[in-house]
């Protein structure tokens, strides 16, 4: 019998080759929900342990992938864009879109409507998956540079725990938009909260060289650190763009000049 799958020799349930299964039948529903369930706890409950050890022990999940256990959790990448992608469906669920999720939180700090302000917020809620994945190397940068730079990780390592926590962190994020759409309100103070106190969870769990107190405090300060080198750089980088704009199309000014108060 030949694999379906690669076409490799196979006498077994499963090729040697790929593991595809031998026999496979026609769709059924049955079958389409245990393809599913297996892929969230699958390989002796992946996702599942994922799920809870991000949970309750972070830095044991962080160290773990970083000292070569590899298929004992979801890397941290994957789970991050599993995570983020999971969000949008939910967002998408509830009939929410991220670019107005974003200006109701500008309208809460009670920043002025502005034109330009309106064309990068929707720009940032079109692309709020890569938005978020760049300014994690932000917060690796602030880690290894300023706060844990005797853990021996190099800059990919600090990463790992970044990615994680971020993807984990999701989680509050559903919770926000349910929130506010049964009660009107994300509660942003409160899940900000719990979010920078994660943050130091994980790093007090992780970073067993200092005291947990230390990690802690230094965990958090990761957390703001980072967020303000990305907007930094980001900032920097749309200014760059507009000035390079104004030089090969001076037409397109009116646009952000339109934008002043």
């Amino acid at each position: 019998m030949n694999c379906v799958n690669c076409g490799a020799d196979v006498q077994t349930p499963y090729c040697p080759a790929c593991g595809q299964r031998t026999g496979v039948k026609r769709l059924t529903f049955r079958d389409t929900f245990a393809d599913v369930w297996n892929n969230l706890s699958g390989f002796d409950g992946l996702f599942l342990r994922t799920l809870k050890d991000l949970t309750l022990r972070p830095g044991r999940v962080a160290n773990s992938y970083i000292t070569g256990v590899r298929i004992r959790y979801f890397g941290p990448v994957s789970y991050f864009f599993f995570m983020i992608t999971l969000l949008l469906l939910w967002t998408s669920v509830l009939g929410f879109d991220f670019a107005d999720l974003i200006r109701d939180r500008q309208d809460a700090l009670s920043q002025p409507d502005r034109k330009g302000v309106e064309l990068m917020t929707q720009w940032i809620g079109d692309n709020i998956k890569w938005f978020l994945f760049f300014s994690v190397p932000f917060q690796a940068v602030a880690a290894r540079r300023f706060f844990f730079r005797r853990c021996g990780y190099n800059l990919v390592e600090h990463t790992v725990p970044l990615f994680y926590a971020n993807g984990h962190l999701f989680w509050l994020s559903m919770v926000s938009v349910m929130l506010k759409k049964i009660t009107g309100d994300e509660y942003i103070v409160f899940i900000t909260l719990l979010e920078v106190g994660y943050f130091g969870f994980l790093y007090a769990d992780l970073m067993r060289y200092q005291s947990r107190a230390k990690a802690f405090t230094k965990g958090i300060a990761v957390y703001f650190t980072g967020q303000i080198l990305f907007i930094a750089v980001f900032t920097l980088i749309v200014m760059l763009s507009v000035l390079v704009l104004a030089v090969v199309n001076p037409e397109a000014l009116e646009l952000f000049r339109s934008s002043r108060p």
